[in-house]
């Protein structure tokens, strides 16, 4: 996805969201800190056995750890979803149970992210999958910046001017 092509009112909802995550973490350069240093982390930090990961200027935390595979099936079903706009639709049956499982396990799942220094601000949370309509999982957007898209999309969002 790219920033540029969404539409004014979405730009907008996004900047104000990812402002609002930023200054709760210590401004825009922490948010974009925080990211570059979870894409320099071989494997995933969502992998770490504690459920935890320790970036320069906090740490993020979530409910259960995660295994590579389920990890996979994730990052299959959002480059899917992003293509075809459905996580589901159109997959064999082998795969279909593959994403059934990653979603039943990871949809309790929430994300914590927080800051060392209590004066930078509280943190944020976040699910790593939207379940908020009925039969109509998604991906979660803010996942899928912090973890998936390229960081130009989140300096984009962070300094767009409406």
């Amino acid at each position: 996805m790219r920033f540029s092509e969404l539409d004014l009112e979405t730009k907008k909802s996004l900047h104000d969201e990812l402002t609002n995550k930023a200054n709760s973490i210590g401004g825009m350069n922490f948010f974009l800190q925080m990211i570059e240093d979870i894409r320099a982390e071989k494997p995933s930090s969502l992998l770490n056995k504690s459920a935890a990961f320790h970036y320069k200027k906090g740490k993020i935390t979530w409910g259960k750890s995660i295994f590579k595979d389920t990890l996979t099936t994730l990052f299959s079903a959002m480059r899917k979803e992003e293509k075809d706009g459905d996580i589901i639709n159109g997959l064999n049956p082998k795969d279909y149970k593959a994403t059934m499982n990653m979603m039943r396990a990871l949809k309790p799942v929430t994300i914590s992210i927080s800051s060392n220094d209590e004066k930078d601000g509280h943190g944020f949370n976040f699910n790593i999958l939207d379940s908020s309509e009925a039969k109509n999982t998604k991906i979660d957007l803010m996942f899928k910046i912090v973890y998936f898209y390229n960081i130009e999309f989140a300096k984009e969002a962070l300094t767009y001017k409406a």
